[in-house]
């Protein structure tokens, strides 16, 4: 099995560390309400103090939260793994993928970055993606990559990118699953004739 591990690049922390900047910056007005009457300067010095450990403690854990992240692109499945206190492995096999998206936001275009979403059929209708690389710079190899495995793989395997294999007794109403429908439908007919008997 071939695996290959991706990092996301430095430039991460600075995009992390430019969204606490811009809630310093919109923490700020709030010095106007000293000014208010019937307010006064320690309600806005406790509530700009604690922003200021807010930030502090992000400030910490974002270097952390960075080193901690790390992806797996494998012959059958993609794995983010990320986490401080508690470690998230996430495993998306081939044969749930739907769709693999690209987005680049403000901060990402200026710092050359971008995010990959890997959707699901399970995940089709939520807001959010199954997997979720964040912070590369060389998404453009990643993304070819990743759709290469995947092709790769229904060539190997001959499965429909996001199908899920369902039972037999599912797919196919035959042997025992047949033996069940047909018991439940003269059930269904024994209380239709049952109830007609009852308003004669």
């Amino acid at each position: 099995m071939t695996i290959r591990t991706i990092r996301p690049n430095k430039n991460l922390i600075a995009k992390y560390f430019g969204w606490l900047a811009l809630v310093l910056v919109f923490t700020l007005p709030w010095v106007l309400i000293g000014f208010a009457p019937g307010v006064g300067w320690p309600f806005v010095v406790f509530y700009l103090l604690a922003h200021m450990v807010v930030v502090a403690i992000a400030a910490i854990l974002i270097p952390m939260y960075y080193r901690s992240l790390s992806y797996e692109l494998t012959d059958e499945e993609v794995i983010v793994r990320k986490g401080i206190w508690t470690r998230t492995v996430q495993t998306v096999p081939y044969r749930t993928v739907t769709n693999v998206e690209v987005k680049r936001g403000p901060l990402d275009r200026m710092l050359g970055l971008a995010s990959i979403d890997v959707h699901t059929a399970g995940y089709s209708q939520q807001t959010g993606s199954e997997a979720h690389l964040v912070g590369l710079a060389d998404f453009e190899s990643v993304e070819a990559e990743l759709l290469a495995a995947l092709r790769r793989y229904r060539a190997r395997t001959g499965a429909a990118i996001g199908a899920e294999e369902l039972p037999e007794a599912v797919t196919s109403p035959s042997g025992a699953g047949s033996a069940v429908l047909d018991e439940i439908l003269s059930e269904l007919r024994a209380i239709r004739r049952n109830l007609e008997e009852d308003r004669s």
